[in-house]
């Protein structure tokens, strides 16, 4: 293969879900695409494996596990993903926050449901939650939209949904406000007094960064989309959800390359013209869309191509600056996984059994991110478990159950170093803590353990970072990731980002995929 030549319209770097969604747009446009992809399978952050030698039958899920955002953007419903196979459960309740004294409380699709739930521990706080989710569906009716449109440019559409939303309820314009540019710790604190109701917020907002951040209280929209749509955990795990999504744009013509590595993202005369893979093949494109981490994607052109400033833009944007990050673990049981106490003390006939459980008191979740900025690693954590097995029993064996366990604030860089002994030690702190509210975990056979940047080296994201860029109110929009690369013109000829490191940012929704396609279908009008 070493020096072939092939002409293409569009080459995408990248068979995540945004890299297959990009590619989908345009080859239903009659584009000419390939995608390609350094690993042996599609997915990125949105695939998984048998990962566990020891347990070959139990599915690991390595990064992402639901579908919440894609509920809304279109994506499952413009590549028709449940002709190619994606089947979705949605537990009822989603989420469960899970006490130290036995008591919980449970996040149902019905928010007025949640409420009274809230009600039992606090009166008080249910009767804020119903005032609090009042504001969080206008947040959500002004944000998605927000979320949809192409930054830059006007989008009458997605702008006049916005402009409704907020003519109608401009009442909330200072509630909503004071939510954008708070911390989600200040907001939980200043409407809610019971450390349950606190802990709740705080455990789902801790997904989205350190919830002392100015800016991070806009993570509550979580709550209005989860109550209005579910969280969408696919069957058979988000690999499912990605090899739908290959079968059916491959359908529309895209190509996808796998093993198929860049060496060098090929810049002549201030323009993209295409790829060389390291196996010396060149893909010469119209277009370069890089779904991979941008600063990955930066050091892949070609030495000198770039203005300097663009170069040191994203060499400066921040991945994990604050030196938390998730820790990801699947442990893999020959036994069932159940919650017992909690359960037992419950007051109706909700299943916490097949909900995401949250554990993390509201000091714990604010230590979990001091002590990462330490490079510290704390006895007690901020956590959840997603007991997949028992929503979706495919994704382990008969009589055996699979726990997903995921830290949002733990050091990238930890002060003595990630040795294997103090993974090993930290596993058997986080156990040791989850085992005061499961049980079945001492069946365990197997697990599947991957800090940051075990993650950064498997993925080759930055700092393992998994929205590729922290969020904040200066890396939004055209900022996103940084001045220069997220408006309507390519940054530099040719060349166009299109993952999580463009916006609106992570999570599972195919967006920045769609706006990147967008935006490379009016260039390649140019060049007609």
């Amino acid at each position: 293969m070493r020096g072939a030549v092939e002409e293409v319209d569009v080459v995408v770097i990248g068979a995540g879900h945004n890299g297959m969604a990009a590619a989908g747009y345009l080859a239903r446009e009659g584009k000419k695409v390939v995608v390609v992809e350094r690993l042996e399978k599609v997915g990125g952050m949105t695939s998984s494996g048998y990962m566990i030698p020891e347990a070959p039958e139990h599915l690991v899920t390595p990064c992402a596990v639901e579908l919440l955002f894609a509920r809304k953007s279109g994506i499952i419903e413009d590549f028709e993903l449940h002709k190619h196979g994606l089947r979705t459960v949605d537990p009822d309740p989603t989420y469960a926050y899970l006490h130290p004294d036995g008591s919980s409380i449970a996040l149902f699709y019905d928010y007025k449901r949640t409420a009274e739930d809230i009600a039992r521990i606090n009166r008080n706080d249910g009767k804020a939650y119903l005032e609090f989710m009042k504001t969080l569906n206008v947040m959500m009716d002004i944000g998605f939209p927000l979320m949809m449109a192409e930054p830059g440019r006007p989008d009458v559409k997605n702008l006049s949904k916005m402009i409704g939303s907020a003519v109608r309820n401009v009442r909330l314009k200072d509630e909503l406000v004071a939510i954008s540019k708070a911390t989600a710790d200040q907001i939980a604190c200043e409407r809610f007094e019971h450390p349950a109701t606190i802990a709740l917020l705080l455990g789902i907002a801790a997904g989205a960064g350190p919830v002392d951040d100015d800016g991070n209280a806009a993570a509550y929209m979580i709550f209005a989309v989860t109550h209005k749509y579910g969280t969408g955990k696919p069957i058979g795990s988000l690999q499912s959800f990605s090899n739908a999504l290959a079968r059916s744009i491959e359908a529309s013509g895209a190509k996808i390359e796998l093993n198929a590595p860049v060496a060098e993202i090929i810049v002549d005369d201030g323009a993209a013209k295409g790829v060389r893979l390291e196996n010396g093949r060149i893909l010469r494109a119209k277009m370069v869309i890089a779904t991979c981490d941008p600063r990955t994607a930066m050091r892949l052109t070609t030495p000198g191509g770039v203005p300097r400033t663009l170069m040191q833009r994203i060499e400066h944007a921040p991945a994990n600056r604050s030196n938390a990050a998730p820790f990801l673990a699947n442990i893999a049981m020959s036994g069932p996984l159940t919650l017992r106490r909690h359960q037992d003390l419950r007051h109706d006939d909700a299943d916490l059994n097949k909900a995401v459980g949250l554990i993390g008191t509201p000091e714990e979740v604010r230590e979990s991110f001091a002590t990462a900025r330490r490079g510290d690693i704390p006895q007690r954590h901020a956590m959840s478990l997603s007991p997949l097995s028992n929503s979706d029993p495919t994704q382990a064996p008969p009589g055996g159950s699979l726990a997903y366990v995921y830290l949002p604030g733990v050091a990238v860089d930890a002060r003595e170093g990630w040795s294997p002994a103090l993974k090993d030690s930290t596993m058997a702190s986080i156990k040791a803590h989850l085992g005061e509210f499961y049980d079945g975990l001492d069946t365990e056979v197997g697990r599947f353990v991957e800090t940051a940047r075990e993650r950064e080296k498997r993925l080759n994201v930055t700092n393992g970072c998994v929205t590729h860029i922290d969020f904040g109110a200066l890396r939004s929009g055209v900022h996103r990731p940084a001045t220069g690369f997220g408006g309507p013109k390519p940054p530099f000829p040719g060349f166009l980002i299109g993952g999580a490191g463009a916006h609106p940012g992570g999570g599972v929704s195919g967006i920045a995929g769609r706006i990147a396609a967008n935006r490379a279908l009016r260039e390649l009008k140019k060049t007609k």
